[in-house]
Order: structure tokens, then sequence, then C-alpha cells
């Protein structure tokens, strides 16, 4: 009997699980597939950093050059935004730093929000610090989604879900 055993072929490797989660593309982000679209999740310990590693994320899902800083001399704009709520304000912001990236050609570096707290209430003021590039985006994003949004107190702060159009 134990003949018997050692002579059957070797079960085949298991292909690695779908429910994996995918790599960080920055810290606090991953990016998921969605039928013809891109997804975005984020996490982070407050809302302040969620729309910065947001932005972030969408900057490196756009550029793989956007995990290094451009060569060029850093620029500082202001950007305010009023929205209904959070999750619509994340909408716009990242539609206001995705016209600056195809329009201006400036690549999302950092933000700093004159008050952190009115995001919750749908209000943004911040100063954004970009780098001007002279290259095209590896991938295309044609805009961002209402489709599948998402913004929550999660576990460990907040978590948002975003969908962009590819």
């Amino acid at each position: 009997m134990d003949a018997a055993r050692d002579s059957r072929p070797e079960a085949p490797a298991k292909p690695p699980r779908s429910e994996d989660p995918p790599a960080e593309v920055v810290p606090g982000v991953r990016e998921f597939d969605h039928t013809a679209d891109l997804g975005m999740a984020v996490s982070a310990p407050d809302l302040a950093e969620l729309f910065r590693r947001a932005a972030r994320g969408m900057a490196r899902l756009m550029r793989e050059s956007a995990a290094r800083p451009p060569a060029g001399a850093a620029t500082s704009c202001r950007v305010q935004l009023a929205s209904g709520s959070p999750d619509l304000l994340l909408v716009a912001w990242l539609s206001e730093l995705l016209y600056l990236d195809e329009v201006e050609g400036l690549v999302f570096e950092d933000a700093i929000f004159d008050d952190p707290g009115a995001l919750a209430e749908g209000q943004l003021a911040a100063t954004v610090t970009s780098r001007p590039t002279h290259s095209l985006p590896e991938r295309q994003l044609k805009g961002v989604t209402y489709h599948g949004l998402r913004l929550e107190p999660g576990v460990e702060g907040w978590e948002a879900e975003v969908i962009f159009d590819i």
C-alpha cells in the first residue's frame, strides 16, 4: 500500500489566491482592478492623511516615476474646494489634482491643509506642492468616478475606495 501511495503523481501547485491583497503602490494605497476601470483602496489614520495618500496613489498609478521626485523645482499652489460630504470632496480633490497633472504638467508631491478638521464637513483649503514634468503618464486616467465611491471610518482610522475611468 505504501508503494501505491509513493507512485501517485504530485498534486499541482496551487495558483496564488485571488483574495490576497495587491502590493501597496504607496504606503496606505492599494490598486485593484475594476471592469474596464481602475480602482484604488486607501487607508490612513485621519482624513488629511487619507487625502494625501489618495493623491500620491493617483500620481503613482499614472506614473511609475511618481515614486521618485521629478527633477524640476517644486512649485506650490492654493486649492480650495467645497462639497456636500467628505466622500464627494475626495472626488473633487482628486479631480482637481488630475487637472493640474494633465493641463499644467504638475505631479502631486504633498499638501498642507489649512484646517484638517474641515475635511469632515466637506471643506478643503490647502497649499499643494507639485513638481513639473514634461513626460506623459504611462497610464492615462480620464477621470475620477462616483461609481463604487466609499469613504468611512475604518479599523485604524479612515478607509476609502475610488474608481478611475481609464
